[in-house]
């Protein structure tokens, strides 16, 4: 089956879209990229995007309905170029609202438009149905960790929020690990940048070391089991801290960058010790992050005694969440298992994603 993957997450840069091809055999699964294609957002789009969380329920729903246009434009835009037929859509959207403590999670993204306008089932809202079930709807990736890469201990990725899957005693463990682009995207931007660029502006700047303790200091990296993050705990506790600290934008981002790599090494080094076979860990780094080549210097040098980082090539750095939604997708059309309670701590695993056959009643998971 070829299903057309797409994800558009917290670094707010555009869509991410994935045509793959998906084979099982004798339970084992496999995958060949057929095409890619980043879909970069307009300035005035990305600050909707960001005041998302902010919005009345009306205001949601136009933005919405720019967001599939978009989308449905961009999937336009790589099956012209690529002139490949697909069999189903599976896209995560964009979400707008997190706060799985309270049983909400709100992703944009309309499957019935894509169904329709493409003439193809869609799979959408992947992770309302396992908040329904007292998780955390996410993360939800570990699914293709696990049958896609499962030659990795650790599985990490550094979008706006860094995450991490492992297998602990043949069970599937995940949770995110704090922010990373998000805060540095952020702050750069005041100097006329989308990104720090390999790290240099952080490269460039000192340490602060009370904002440095302050952010290592916040409550949530000290919760064990499964744990998610959304904007409103950025908003609320992490952003919070650097607008109260008035120091050169260099400065914030070389000690936001310190932090974000201090609470990766922190994570992998727990996952190492309770792992007495193990002589070094063996890990896969994928997401937007994995570019910033200062802080992959960072992290190569406070993990060297216990792990392996492997870095891999450009499309794999920067599709690889759109490949697993598009996975995940697979698995929902043939009723398969594609979220881990394991990973989210809902009360059991479930087949997640809202189907949609074309001139069809909705199907819900």
């Amino acid at each position: 089956m070829t299903v057309l993957g797409l994800m558009s997450g917290t670094s707010f840069d555009g869509l991410d879209l994935c045509v793959v091809t998906f084979e099982e055999v004798d339970s084992a699964y496999s995958y060949t990229i057929n095409a890619t294609l980043h879909y970069p957002y307009e300035e005035e789009f990305v600050q909707a995007l960001k005041k998302a969380h902010l919005m009345n329920e009306a205001e949601i729903a136009a933005l919405e309905k720019s967001f599939d246009s978009l989308t449905i434009e961009a999937i336009g835009r790589l099956l012209e170029a690529s002139d490949l037929q697909i069999d189903l859509i599976a896209s995560h959207g964009h979400t707008t609202m997190h706060q799985p403590e309270k049983g909400l999670t709100k992703q944009i993204g309309d499957g019935r438009r894509l169904s329709e306008t493409f003439g193809i089932p869609a799979v959408y809202d992947f992770r309302s149905y396992d908040v329904a079930l007292g998780g955390q709807g996410a993360p939800l990736v570990p699914i293709g960790d696990e049958l896609l890469f499962h030659s990795f201990d650790v599985c990490i990725n550094l979008g706006g929020i860094s995450n991490l899957s492992y297998s602990n005693k043949n069970t599937r463990r995940a949770f995110d690990i704090g922010m990373f682009n998000t805060p540095i995207n952020d702050l750069v931007q005041s100097l006329g940048y989308a990104y720090d660029k390999d790290g240099a502006i952080a490269r460039s700047g000192k340490t602060i070391a009370s904002l440095y303790n302050d952010l290592n200091a916040l409550e949530f990296y000290a919760l064990q089991g499964a744990k998610s993050l959304g904007k409103e705990w950025y908003h609320d506790q992490y952003a919070k801290k650097i607008t109260a600290m008035k120091a050169p934008v260099k400065d914030l981002v070389r000690t936001v960058t310190a932090h974000n790599v201090h609470q990766i090494t922190q994570a992998l080094k727990t996952i190492f010790d309770a792992d007495s076979e193990l002589e070094k860990l063996k890990v896969l780094i994928t997401g937007g992050g994995a570019h910033n080549s200062y802080a992959m210097e960072l992290l190569k040098a406070q993990t060297q005694d216990f792990a392996t980082l492997l870095i891999p090539d450009h499309q794999l750095i920067d599709y690889k969440e759109a490949l697993i939604f598009a996975f995940m997708g697979y698995l929902r059309v043939q009723n398969k298992i594609n979220v881990y309670s394991s990973v989210t701590g809902a009360s059991a695993d479930s087949c997640a994603g809202t189907l949609i056959q074309p001139n069809q009643q909705r199907t819900f998971s």
